[in-house]
């Protein structure tokens, strides 16, 4: 039964924290890669220090089978949702490229 209870622990943590992610929209077009790729690093740090502070707090409070569960998943999904952040602002700084190149070619046409 702990062992069911440590999953549910950590998938509410990485959920929850990917919901508040995804509707504040701090993924989004930014000016440029490095800016973007700078946000998402920021957001995989800034997770990664809020699950080991997490850690802590169980550690304290709770058996030791919740840290090791934590703990071992947490390196797995902490490298999907980074994966799947850089993807999405990767992509999202191509849609804007490409659009912006469409917007200059039809200004740039000479009209007869």
């Amino acid at each position: 039964m702990d062992l069911f209870l440590a999953n549910i622990v950590t998938v509410l943590f990485f959920v929850s924290a990917y919901l508040l992610i995804k509707k504040r929209r701090l993924i989004r077009r930014q000016k440029s890669y490095f800016v973007a790729l700078s946000v998402v690093a920021g957001l995989v740090l800034s997770l990664l220090l809020a699950a080991i502070c997490l850690a802590f707090v169980l550690a304290e409070t709770l058996p030791a089978i919740y840290v090791h569960t934590f703990a071992y998943k947490a390196v797995f999904v902490l490298l999907a949702l980074t994966i799947n952040w850089l993807w999405q602002a990767i992509k999202q700084q191509s849609g804007r490229k490409l659009r912006v190149q469409r917007d200059s070619e039809f200004f740039s046409q000479k009209v007869i």
